[in-house]
């Protein structure tokens, strides 16, 4: 009796074991870390190319976007979904074409709804060579769920040298690799811009599509000044609710997007306009007065470590810009890049500290609006110095900059976690907790309603500048 008990117990540890593996698999990123020769491998087989599609986020949590390039003659603007690998039963979504930056090409773009939650799906689309294979994606929680931000990507470096532009890709494949499979339970990724370098090359935006990982991760890109020196982000992105204001020129153009609780406010900060800022906040914020969160996005490093503490631009025209919409809309968190420095602000208002946010902390109803900066992908130079600086606004900063970070946010019910580590290990380097009993935004209230009143001044010296910005882009050839 005693050896069939063993027996029967041994079996059922082995059976229970051989489940854990699939049981895991199921919530598991395809994102393979890749040594330098399988990267230079699948670089140099798909660098000279520009069809690879990007996952965009949808208006919501029950719909994605694809956008891809297609032969002109033969591009047709579809997408199967399905719920297996053999695409049995799929649905098709069909979308429109729009013109690309060559007349040879046609842009493809697609939105695929009626998600849901906790959901394998398997997609495909209609490429130059037939229905692609087929690419998993996989929904999470439609309510707490988990957030990757990552900035400055900028694929191409500093340089239009394309070596460095494969030495950018390969850190951006293996850094976004092991921040998914960390974190198996990310449903979206957010940047706050610069992601390629020239804003110009259709193989800039092909190497930032290499990884494996980005085929079911979908992003949420800002604009960043090297994305604006050209018109490319144009034609390879597909973001959800974008405003093109009455003042905005060009590429110029805000968005947003709701996941679960949070409201995303995604800013294009190389862009003056002030009216049309104000204008997308206030229409975004009427659309979802029920979010708990919301969060800010935008390119320049406001009140962010290092260097562009000492910026005119910075310090004084989007500061008077952006941190009035902040405070007037109780924003909670802002994220923000450019200065390829990690860092975290205390909580900010009207460009003061009015509270701590140490790390390692949980703050409960806190007054003001967290200010958290990204470092880069292609900026190995140390800004440690910068470190010594003590500036009063300044929570945290991480000035080793040959070590590329990420930064998860973690919606559990009344709590937001932020937490940032290192991409080759993911050492945790700091962290803040935000629990949020009271989310009753008063956003009618007298003080605000003359908060926005009195910003119709800052709307008008913003256009005056936009003016004159119009005269130096044009001498100096576009944007730094």
């Amino acid at each position: 009796m005693k050896t069939t008990v063993k027996i029967f117990s041994l079996l059922l540890a082995m059976i229970l074991l051989l489940q854990v593996p699939f049981a895991s698999a199921g919530a598991a990123f395809d994102a393979p870390t890749l040594n330098r020769e399988d990267w230079d491998s699948l670089y140099g087989s798909l660098c000279d190319e520009n069809t690879l599609p990007m996952l965009c986020v949808g208006a919501d949590e029950n719909s994605v976007s694809l956008v891809w390039h297609a032969d002109a003659e033969t591009a047709k603007p579809k997408v199967r979904l399905a719920k297996s690998a053999s695409m049995a039963n799929y649905v098709e979504f069909t979308g429109k074409t729009t013109e690309a930056e060559t007349d040879d090409q046609l842009v493809c773009r697609v939105t695929i709804d009626g998600l849901e939650e906790n959901t394998t799906y398997y997609y495909k689309w209609y490429s130059d060579n037939g229905w692609s294979k087929a690419y998993k994606y996989e929904t999470k929680s439609f309510g707490d769920h988990k957030a990757l931000v990552v900035g400055d990507i900028q694929i191409g470096g500093q340089t239009e040298d394309s070596s460095v532009q494969s030495d950018v890709g390969y850190n951006w494949n293996n850094v976004l690799a092991e921040a998914l499979q960390e974190n198996p339970d990310i449903s979206y990724l957010v940047s706050p811009g610069d992601n390629t370098s020239t804003g110009k090359t259709a193989d800039e935006w092909q190497t930032l599509l290499m990884p494996q990982g980005v085929r079911g991760l979908p992003m949420a890109l800002a604009i960043g000044n090297h994305d604006k020196k050209g018109m490319a982000y144009n034609y390879y992105t597909n973001m959800p609710n974008e405003y093109f204001g009455k003042y905005f020129e060009g590429l110029d153009r805000d968005f947003w997007f709701r996941y679960g609780d949070v409201l995303y406010l995604v800013f294009d900060a190389c862009s003056a306009s002030a009216a049309d800022h104000m204008a997308m906040a206030k229409e975004a914020v009427a659309k979802n007065p029920d979010a708990k969160w919301r969060i800010g996005v935008m390119h320049q490093a406001l009140n962010g470590p290092a260097f562009c503490a000492f910026s005119a631009e910075t310090q004084i025209l989007l500061n008077a810009v952006f941190s009035p919409i902040f405070d007037t809309f109780d924003v909670d968190l802002v994220l923000t890049g450019h200065s390829h420095i990690q860092g975290r602000s205390h909580f900010m208002y009207q460009s003061m500290t009015i509270g701590k946010a140490n790390s390692g902390e949980t703050y409960t109803d806190p007054k003001g609006t967290v200010y958290l900066n990204t470092n880069a992908f292609c900026d190995h130079d140390s800004f440690e110095k910068y470190e010594s600086l003590n500036l009063p606004y300044v929570a945290y900063s991480f000035g080793r900059n040959d070590v590329t970070t990420y930064t998860t946010l973690d919606f559990k019910g009344d709590t937001m976690k932020i937490e940032t580590k290192r991409g080759d290990n993911s050492e945790l380097l700091d962290s803040l907790t935000i629990v949020k009993t009271d989310d009753d935004h008063n956003d009618d209230s007298i003080f605000k309603k003359l908060h926005r009143l009195l910003y119709k001044v800052v709307e008008v010296l913003g256009w005056v500048y936009l003016e004159g910005d119009k005269i130096t882009v044009a001498i100096r050839g576009g944007h730094f």
